[in-house]
């Protein structure tokens, strides 16, 4: 297995043979005669190390170094440069211009082995670092991701508690679900189904109200979804079919989140159920109290009637008798008086019973109120 790969220019084709001859064992190799050619090649292929000239005709080794290392693909790929020339002037440009190490000819076999292991090693070892170090980016950027998720639905479960009708709960679903940048259509199922993302005769609807029976937790059909617990159903239609890893992750969320409104959606149906059943009990009492406080009222003022009546009839009886009972005069006014004192509290006793009319209106009046505020 090769352990790298190397870029040899040289203007002479015999040096590119030589140092070709020497390093294919254990590289790939590849040539260029020139600086341009060079440059050309690299904007297609970066190798892991380039051997370059010096001396060349067109751009010199020293300029293509410059240029290397003055381009954001190639900065960063080891030069060793080869040359005739070893003077320290030469080797201080060779290393101003960028070069990592430099090697006079004639080669040494050796020496050119140690010297492009030595580099393109640390190439790979550096290539191998960041592999490892954007893995644990990515792992940490997938846990944070995670993360930020998970608080949306513990969030989801603070709040929907707080949710008292079925449209509210399937927005709030279809509103986490667009913070994890999914596309979405929602239903809650009730004595009225809830659509939220989709309009009630909408092919989405359809879709959603045929799965409904069918019973199935979880069905994939390509890059849409559809998740079903108990009511909620769930039709995504954006998921990340080509990353294997968020698509398993929000599937999962999706699941706890349809299960989490699930079940308040099943509280809300029992709410509104008893909702229900305190409005009809509470019809059913007024119902009866109005028949009963009316048959009572009309009970009551028949019987004021028929007592005033009978007092009125025996004081006008009495008056009609006094001329005959022979009385004396003194007798006559306290005889009055007390008839007198008997109609005037029968006449409060007659108020007292409207008092009471009213009263049982007043109770009529305050079961409508609490009918009112159901």
């Amino acid at each position: 297995m090769n352990a790298g790969q190397v870029l040899i220019v040289d203007d002479a084709a015999d040096n590119r043979m030589l140092l070709s001859a020497l390093l294919e064992t254990r590289y790939q190799t590849q040539e260029a005669d020139s600086g341009e050619a060079c440059l050309t090649l690299l904007q297609q292929k970066q190798p892991d190390l380039i051997l370059l000239d010096v001396s060349m005709p067109g751009i010199s080794g020293y300029d293509t170094c410059v240029k290397i290392r003055q381009s954001p693909l190639t900065a960063t790929i080891p030069v060793i440069f080869v040359s005739a020339k070893d003077s320290p002037e030469e080797r201080l440009e060779g290393f101003e211009a960028g070069a990592d190490d430099y090697i006079t000819k004639p080669i040494d076999g050796a020496t050119l082995l140690a010297k492009v292991e030595h580099h393109i090693q640390r190439t790979l070892d550096k290539k191998a670092a960041q592999k490892q170090s954007q893995e644990a980016m990515n792992v940490a950027m997938e846990a944070m991701t995670s993360s930020s998720e998970l608080g949306q639905i513990i969030q989801f479960v603070k709040e929907v508690q707080g949710i008292k009708t079925a449209p509210k709960l399937a927005a709030a679903v279809m509103t986490v679900a667009s913070q994890f940048g999914l596309n979405a259509c929602v239903l809650v199922s009730g004595e009225q189904p809830a659509f939220i993302g989709c309009g009630n005769e909408s092919v989405e609807a359809k879709v959603l109200m045929k799965f409904r029976e069918s019973g199935q937790r979880i069905t994939h059909l390509g890059i849409r979804t559809i998740i079903q617990s108990g009511p909620v159903l769930m039709l995504i239609k954006n998921m990340p079919a080509g990353d294997e890893a968020r698509y398993g992750r929000l599937k999962d969320h999706l699941a706890v989140l349809a299960d989490i409104a699930s079940d308040r959606a099943k509280s809300i149906l029992a709410e509104t159920l008893m909702h229900e059943q305190r409005i009809k009990f509470l019809k059913e009492i007024i119902a009866m109290a109005e028949l009963n406080i009316e048959k009572t009222s009309d009970e009551i003022r028949e019987y004021s009637e028929s007592v005033t009546r009978t007092v009125n009839g025996m004081v006008q009886a009495l008056e009609a008798m006094l001329f005959s009972l022979g009385l004396e005069e003194d007798q006559e006014k306290e005889l009055m008086q007390l008839a007198n004192e008997t109609t005037d509290q029968l006449d409060k006793t007659t108020a007292k019973t409207h008092k009471l009319d009213t009263n049982l209106t007043r109770i009529l009046e305050a079961l409508y109120d609490l009918l009112d505020k159901q």
